[in-house]
């Protein structure tokens, strides 16, 4: 996980993903890409988006065959993102990266982005129902 947000995403050296990423591999944000070359999709349109990105790794949890990866990203957005157009402004927010292993590949990927975090800094005006605002949780 850190090698995959360090190396890959953070610095764009997509050759470590075939080091680690299974011929069978699954990105479930690109279900129809399979293999190293969905990873290298993903990370590589990621880094055309935020070119300046910094990751900070917050936090690593792992068990013999799945890794979750919390880690906050900032960096400006340069192409569409969430289905909303590029603005170039800075932002920030949090990602939950969840891996799947068998013997020690890669070949399940769940990307969770904090999309609400991020359209409000992207400029999109977020009202919540009035029930929602008197929610406790």
């Amino acid at each position: 996980m850190r090698l995959y947000l360090e190396e890959a995403v953070g610095k764009g050296n997509l050759d470590v993903i075939d080091t680690f990423t299974a011929d069978d591999f699954i990105d479930h944000s690109q279900p129809d890409n399979r293999g190293p070359a969905a990873l290298r999709a993903h990370a590589g349109g990621f880094r055309e988006n935020f070119p300046d990105v910094q990751i900070d790794v917050q936090r690593i949890i792992a068990s013999d065959d799945e890794v979750a990866g919390v880690w906050r990203l900032k960096g400006t957005q340069t192409k569409s993102l969430f289905g909303l157009p590029a603005t170039n402004r800075e932002l920030e927010f949090t990602v939950v990266s969840l891996f799947k292993l068998r013997d020690e590949m890669l070949v399940d990927y769940i990307v969770v982005a904090g999309a609400l975090e991020a359209s409000v800094q992207m400029g999109v005006k977020v009202e919540l129902p009035a029930a929602a605002k008197a929610s406790p949780i």
